[in-house]
């Protein structure tokens, strides 16, 4: 048995040993390169990167200042912590292994098949939705809740996301001033052509080299530079107030705590920002920064019994509003969708959408996915209550209209639970290709994409297709990025439906992204063998991104994303036909 608590303090405590400013640049220098096709090889046996680099810097950051002797860790050291992260995620996997044979039964299968892989996707899968689409769920859910916020916080809604955008172009701020090759600047050939014809010795190249190729060696020395910025920076942009109100609800500092597990709640995750020195500040990835002030907005508004009410509401509503709006996105605004609408059964329904004899029945549900515990009975029961209260009832609620569909009776639509106000009547016997869908505001790991080991379907139905609403918007805008047609979605809804019992994934993405890339078919859909997906299949959606954008409003960096001058660190292109094929 792999002691947990001795593995934890042995990491914390050589970690204490370094410079947290230089360490924190080194582990968002590995960052950069996680999303690589040749990927760092300082990473290479680490199942989750992102996660376990996060840990590790929260490690540090919680060590005392004193315990400080080195600046930077050397490849052996390096090779010592990897090892440590390794034997840690074993002692977690090891909670979920039988104690003795007789242990495991059918009952014991069952429960380790769900509570294993929801246990470790929710630990080790970070997040994977775009900033644009976090900026715009701050702005949607938090302006209506603008003045109580900012009485608490000093700061509007806007404040956060200016403070949030500043910091996220600092990096590429630096890298033009002060590295990239600007016109008449020396080059690395020239000038080392240049000292070599000089008989100068590379021993005293530093005291000639131009000072764009010495920011160059200085960045490689302390990589955190490009992601540094000062007290006076923020308060000569934004005032002094300002500043100061952002940087105290969101900075933490090195400073000695408690915290030690992998699986307890990073300090990292709810302070991104780190504080240096009196006057500067670091941060190790500037997305981590806008999920923070979500997470910090989210969690004011719930705990605070005059708004928790009213931002419940709020997020519902605005769920449905996302998902009828990337939906008429798709269909190029000539879908009819019926939203918040009821049947004569007098059953409130979220959305109807209909478009060229094809009907998506859809159910939006925004609770929230919960931690699952360490014991896999108790976490069992407590992953299929809260499957049951999101992805369950969101399908039974839209079976409740697919019901006239299959029986081909009309369907009546009013905009009242009295049933007074008659909208209109749908003729289901025109409707050819009938889907359900639960769109979720997070995300539920494999339970979610494979829906047979816990979803109770009727006997007369087909398995809905349940999805986060970020992970729907970016297949369908990528749907539209390659030119596709309804009936592409279509087809993929068909195929969607037979992929579950033998299906084995934890980011719906991945299935989209095999999809796209003709990996999965209908032949494959409708076999017994079992269907895996990797990470990589969802590579394809970065690289659109990356490389002309993918079509979100208010789309970030397109005069980066469209000029072919600017290198994208660890993307390949989407015209690279050699990507397509990993």
């Amino acid at each position: 048995m792999i002691d947990l608590e001795q593995k934890s303090k042995e990491l914390k405590e050589l970690l204490a040993t370094y410079d947290t400013a230089i360490f924190m640049g080194n582990i968002s220098l590995m960052m950069q390169l996680i999303a690589s096709p040749d990927k760092l090889g300082s990473l290479n046996g680490l199942n989750s990167p992102q996660r376990q680099l996060y840990y590790v810097a929260a490690l540090n950051l919680t060590s005392p200042q004193n315990k400080v002797t080195k600046e930077r860790f050397s490849d052996a050291e390096w090779d010592r912590i990897k090892e440590l992260l390794i034997e840690i995620e074993s002692g977690y996997n090891q909670f979920f292994y039988p104690q003795k044979p007789d242990d495991i039964t059918e009952d014991w299968v069952t429960r380790r098949r769900v509570a294993m892989p929801s246990f470790l996707s929710y630990f080790n899968v970070g997040h994977l939705n775009y900033e644009e689409q976090v900026i715009s769920r701050v702005i949607d859910y938090f302006t209506p809740l603008e003045t109580q916020i900012q009485s608490s916080f000093g700061l509007k809604i806007n404040d956060f996301i200016d403070f949030y955008n500043y910091i996220d172009s600092l990096p590429n701020k630096y890298l033009d001033e002060k590295i990239n090759h600007k016109d008449g600047q020396e080059s690395w050939k020239e000038f080392a052509t240049r000292m070599s014809e000089s008989g100068i010795t590379p021993d005293k190249w530093m005291e000639q080299m131009p000072q764009n190729l010495k920011n160059f060696f200085n960045m490689i020395q302390d990589s955190g530079q490009m992601y540094r910025f000062s007290f006076s920076d923020l308060e000569s942009k934004f005032g002094n107030d300002r500043a100061t109100n952002f940087l105290k609800a969101l900075t933490s500092q090195r400073q000695e705590s408690s915290f030690l597990y992998y699986t307890e709640q990073n300090p990292l995750y709810i302070k991104p920002i780190f504080k240096v020195s009196d006057d500067e500040y670091q941060i190790i990835e500037t997305k981590q920064l806008i999920h923070a002030i979500y997470n910090l907005l989210a969690s004011f508004c719930i705990n605070d019994v005059n708004l928790s009410e009213r931002f419940y509401k709020i997020r519902g509503d605005k769920l449905e509003n996302k998902i009828e709006h990337v939906f008429q996105k798709f269909f190029k605004n000539k879908a009819t969708i019926y939203k918040s609408f009821y049947t004569t059964r007098a059953h409130e329904q979220d959305l109807l959408v209909i478009f060229n004899g094809t009907a998506f029945i859809i159910e939006a549900k925004a609770s929230k996915r919960k931690e699952p515990r360490r014991d896999p009975d108790k976490a069992y029961d407590l992953i299929l209550n809260n499957f049951d209260e999101t992805i369950q009832k969101g399908y039974d609620q839209s079976y409740r209209v697919k019901e006239f569909f299959i029986n081909k009776q009309p369907l009546k639509i009013y905009s009242d639970q009295g049933l007074n106000n008659f909208v209109t009547e749908i003729n289901t016997k025109k409707i050819h290709n009938v889907f359900s869908i639960v769109v979720t505001l997070e995300t539920f790991g494999l339970i979610q994409a494979d829906l047979a080991e816990l979803l109770e379907v009727y006997e007369d139905d087909s398995f809905p297709w349940s999805i986060g609403i970020d992970d729907l918007e970016v297949f369908l805008l990528t749907l539209q990025k390659q030119q596709k047609t309804t009936a592409s979605l279509v087809h993929f809804l068909y195929i969607r439906e037979e992929l579950h019992g033998h299906l084995f994934c934890s980011d719906e993405l991945e299935v989209c992204g095999a999809f796209l890339q003709g990996k999965i078919d209908k032949k494959i859909a409708d076999g017994d063998d079992d269907v895996v997906v990797f990470p990589d299949m969802a590579s394809i959606f970065d690289r659109y991104y990356h490389w002309g954008g993918l079509g979100f409003d208010n789309e970030k960096n397109m005069h980066l994303k469209t000029d072919p001058k600017y290198y994208r660190i660890g993307v390949d292109s989407p015209y690279n036909k050699q990507a397509e094929k990993r």
